[in-house]
């Protein structure tokens, strides 16, 4: 405001109060709710530089380094309960306990130590590199939302694009979006690279094992997270394109930020032995029994942090998983995708999300709450929302 001296003092004076005031407010308004995007570049400049210079070279991370993010992850105040195993096992298909030879170990390092010392976990430098190759052309982000498609998903695609040119890119600016093609028609990739606003990425299914040419194996799903996790400097958001955001999306966000990871899980969700397959447990050296009492998470959506502890002791192993076909995708993988049967162990199969499953509750055991998000609305789940026109639609010159 310009105060000249035609105004009277005292009017002039009480209007700059009056606009100073509505600014603090205003500014008050935007760090609440713009913390996050605030925050991103000072941390990933400080405490977490060695991180991002490193992981390239190899994940050459200690048990202790690992273990003392994991601790840091785990001494942080949260307002979800801990986990509740005290149902037993009936007729239903939710989570519940039974008598069990080998359950969990409740030594929280002990477990960390199992999963990142299992030779059927561990990426070989060979392994890793290939995947690690795959992120070659995707430019360095601090958040990177990172999807895949196929022709059978391209209008539910373009819908999922939508909702982040609308909802997602107004929220969070200057973030990167990454598609890996998992099968698109050369006329479906020319629109998409066209007007999705984002890196499409061929997915060389040639490179690896025969099984991740078989797109409902859902193998592909780890390799590119952990392929993307290379030039993430702060959150990766993975999506299936059946996601839509919601703005509630920012406080998830925020809560990647604190515990490593967040993921979506509702409360009618079956417990994970009833829809994993024995020959996944066998490869992992569990139990079914021991991941009765957790029910499924949904492997649509998950939000990462870059951390240490995050790559090495969840999508490292996730990714092996992956590459092994006796780990995710044992069998025919459609005689297993229905699981509307009736109740009993093993009576379908989850794939990557039955991994992920596993590898979380064995490192989380009863703070396993900590990683999924509130209940809040963030997102809905919408396997039938299409928008066929929307990328023509972007053709037309705006009157």
């Amino acid at each position: 405001m310009h105060c000249n001296k035609v105004f009277n003092t005292r009017i002039c004076l009480r209007a700059l109060a009056v606009s100073l005031l509505t600014g603090l407010a205003v500014l008050g308004y935007l760090v609440k709710n713009t913390t996050l995007i605030s925050t991103w570049s000072y941390q990933a400049k400080e405490e977490d530089s060695r991180v991002w210079t490193t992981q390239s070279a190899g994940t050459d991370w200690t048990l202790k380094e690992l273990w003392t993010n994991f601790k840091n992850i785990l001494n942080q105040p949260c307002d979800s309960p801990v986990a509740n195993f005290s149902q037993t096992c009936g007729k239903e298909a939710s989570a519940c306990t039974r008598d069990c030879i080998r359950p969990l170990s409740n030594n929280t390092e002990k477990r960390l130590n199992d999963v990142i010392t299992s030779p059927n976990l561990t990426l070989s430098k060979q392994q890793r590199d290939a995947i690690l190759s795959l992120s070659e052309s995707i430019p360095e982000s601090d958040v990177i939302f990172l999807s895949a498609s196929s022709s059978n998903h391209y209008d539910e695609m373009q819908a999922m694009f939508h909702n982040l040119h609308t909802v997602v890119f107004p929220l969070i600016p200057n973030i990167t979006v990454v598609l890996f093609d998992i099968g698109l028609t050369e006329d479906q990739r020319r629109k998409t690279e066209l007007h999705c606003r984002c890196h499409v990425v061929r997915f060389p299914a040639e490179k690896f094992p025969p099984h991740m040419k078989t797109n409902i194996c859902y193998s592909w799903k780890p390799v590119i997270v952990r392929a993307t996790m290379d030039k993430v400097r702060q959150i990766l958001v993975y999506q299936d394109a059946s996601i839509r955001w919601d703005q509630q999306l920012l406080a998830v966000i925020n809560r990647t930020r604190t515990f490593g990871l967040q993921f979506h899980r509702n409360d009618y969700l079956s417990r994970i032995s009833l829809h994993t397959l024995k020959q996944t447990f066998n490869y992992f050296g569990e139990e079914p029994c021991a991941f009765s009492p957790f029910p499924e998470l949904e492997a649509n959506n998950g939000i990462y942090k870059k951390d240490p502890f995050v790559i090495r002791g969840l999508l490292e192993p996730w990714a092996r998983c992956a590459l092994e076909a006796s780990c995710m995708c044992p069998v025919d993988p459609g005689s297993v995708l229905s699981c509307n049967k009736p109740v009993a162990e093993h009576r379908c199969h989850r794939f990557d999300q039955s991994a992920l499953g596993m590898i979380t509750a064995k490192l989380f055991n009863k703070d396993i709450n900590r990683i999924f998000a509130p209940s809040y609305k963030y997102l809905d789940i919408r396997r039938d929302h299409r928008m066929a026109n929307y990328f023509n639609s972007l053709d037309k010159p705006k009157v």
